[in-house]
């Protein structure tokens, strides 16, 4: 046993040392951080890992409440921090390849195969999936948002993100969310027009062929709704060629009605393209010069007016 005045110098330097390396507001996260053991004597430091991304410092009402990461120009967020803030109950399970939250009122599931999240038979696009830190989940700043009905104003250079709404609005959503909320027969032809274009294409894709739908009903220069916009033709010009072939009307696969309602939901990967062209099957030379040109994805290249 050491004397009392050895063990006491130890007390005073333990604490010493976390306070120099605990928590605070304005303090810089080192790299590494001294970990001692509960022994008697002091033993030779653990190295804690580098947070694997850009630590964002994350305030709820101006007081400082959780880190996030930022990825590929992505703010990650983790939906627990806001939960305990809130008073949310919610449970979480963790596979090597997935995810799935339980909040009260519904259900998410992400994959990382997959470029989309599900929750309350809604889609969400997440081209850059989720993280996974030392056993939590980091989401998309922007489904945080969309699931908890907040706001988060989120500045790159400080690495500061805020949400100072206050207020909770959970998802809601249901079996028949996309044909009561939107017009009745929009998913219907919307899908079909999307798998007959661009079945073999990545999401994105899809997304897209489906934006130059809505991009159209929304303009003046055509027709105002879905079906009228997919089977608009004068006498020189068939729109798409699966509605004067019949291909429209083949069922839509999975991949397909899920870039339907992520279209329905607002995701946009196009801008404001209102047309689209896969330069290897078709002639470009009108889409050349006479557009102007938006993005490539995949097969197609898309352009606007």
């Amino acid at each position: 046993m050491k004397p009392p005045s050895q063990s006491r110098f130890l007390f005073f330097l333990l604490t010493a040392l976390l306070l120099l390396t605990g928590c605070g507001e304005n303090h810089q996260e080192p790299e590494s951080v001294q970990e001692f053991s509960h022994s008697p004597s002091i033993q030779a430091p653990l190295q804690r890992k580098k947070a694997p991304y850009p630590v964002v410092k994350v305030y709820f009402d101006g007081l400082l409440s959780d880190r996030g990461y930022y990825e590929n120009e992505t703010l990650f967020l983790a939906p627990d921090a806001l939960c305990a803030y809130f008073d949310l109950s919610f449970e979480t399970q963790i596979l090597e390849e997935s995810f799935t939250m339980a909040f009260p009122g519904f259900e998410l599931m992400g994959w990382n195969s997959l470029d989309y999240m599900m929750a309350d038979s809604r889609y969400f696009y997440t081209p850059n999936h989720y993280l996974n830190v030392d056993g939590r989940i980091y989401l998309p700043k922007d489904l945080i948002e969309r699931l908890f009905g907040v706001k988060i104003d989120f500045s790159p250079q400080d690495m500061r993100a805020e949400m100072d709404n206050g207020v909770l609005t959970l998802l809601r959503g249901g079996p028949d969310y996309y044909t009561t909320k939107f017009e009745s027969d929009d998913l219907y032809w919307l899908s079909r027009i999307i798998y007959t274009e661009a079945k073999d294409q990545p999401m994105e894709g899809l997304i897209g062929v489906g934006n130059v739908v809505y991009n159209r009903v929304n303009s003046e220069h055509f027709p105002n709704t879905v079906y009228d916009v997919i089977f608009e033709r004068s006498p020189q010009v068939v729109q798409f060629d699966p509605a004067s072939t019949n291909g429209i009307f083949l069922e839509p696969d999975e991949r397909s009605v899920i870039a339907a309602c992520m279209c329905m939901e607002g995701y946009n990967t196009v801008g404001d393209s209102m047309y689209f062209v896969n330069p290897r099957l078709g002639d470009s030379t009108w889409f050349e010069n006479d557009l102007e040109f938006v993005v490539s994805i995949g097969d197609h290249d898309f352009y606007r007016s």
